[in-house]
């Protein structure tokens, strides 16, 4: 675990993410530091949102994130209604908590494996590292909240509005895409066609979707069993190969044939596989 909350300092500068195309601009809320930002400069305070239809608002704002079998799941319909600036500061929570959520689920995996940090005192669920370095080592996790907290105010400065300077409160720039720093060391989109960015983008949505709900799972796991997650992924695969070895015990296989004598019998063949050879050879003609 202490791997997965050192990678939270740089987790806001991950690959790019889904990308808006350019629309109008939506009319915000207003605010108490937007009215004092409005009187200074002069500027008129709007004071209703744009509304528009479900799918017109998704398709619009968020071109990426939808994809087979359910596009544009929303069962409880939070969308509907909502402004499009409503679904791109959605967008970029829901990048930047499953970046988290990869990195955080590939922290779990390391950090029960290998222990290298705090001269290997570190061990057991990732669950209990938080506990066990806070006590060894009482300043670590103010040091590394302080670093985070330095990542994320450039993250605030870059993507979102400036209410002192008359931007909207708790709004993403209007020409900012969300999810989008600027940061590819590796050039993965360099020379790409849009229609590969797009599926990069998707790539990383869903596998954020996911690592969201197995990071949830893993911890829901632990605080059930206090194991690590190879511990309980070896308890698994144990209990399976006990189960299959049973069904070769011979005491098993009496007992089920005093049940069902039939049950274990091999199913005799009632086809000719030559014959079923031919069949399939013919059905592309069909």
């Amino acid at each position: 675990m202490i791997y997965a909350f050192t990678l939270l300092a740089t987790v806001a500068l991950a690959n790019p993410a889904s990308m808006s195309r350019p629309r109008a601009a939506s009319k915000p809320h207003t605010s108490f530091l937007r009215h004092m930002a409005a009187a200074k400069t002069g500027k008129q305070v709007p004071t209703t949102a744009r509304r528009t239809k479900v799918n017109a608002d998704l398709r619009s704002a968020l071109p990426t994130g939808a994809t087979a079998p359910v596009p544009y799941f929303d069962p409880l319909n939070l969308s509907e209604g909502a402004s499009e600036a409503t679904l791109k500061r959605w967008r970029e929570a829901e990048l930047t908590h499953g970046r988290v959520a990869m990195l955080s689920a590939l922290g779990f995996l390391v950090a029960e494996s290998f222990h290298p940090l705090f001269g290997g005192d570190i061990y057991g669920p990732a669950i209990d590292h938080f506990e066990q370095i806070d006590d060894r080592f009482p300043g670590f996790w103010k040091a590394l909240l302080f670093t985070i907290s330095l990542f994320e105010s450039y993250r605030s400065t870059y993507g979102w509005s400036d209410p002192t300077k008359g931007g909207d409160l708790f709004t993403l720039k209007e020409d900012y895409v969300p999810g989008d720093l600027n940061f590819d060391p590796l050039g993965l989109l360099a020379d790409k066609t849009p229609a590969e960015i797009e599926e990069l983008k998707n790539k990383e949505l869903n596998n954020g979707r996911l690592a969201m709900i197995s990071l949830a799972g893993i911890i829901a796991q632990e605080l059930v069993n206090h194991e690590t997650v190879i511990d309980t992924w070896r308890e698994i695969l144990n209990t399976e190969e006990k189960a299959a070895l049973g069904l070769t015990n011979e005491n098993f296989q009496e007992s089920v044939k005093n049940i069902d004598p039939k049950f274990l019998d091999v199913p005799e063949k009632k086809y000719d596989p030559e014959e079923v050879g031919k069949l399939i050879t013919e059905l592309p003609k069909l």
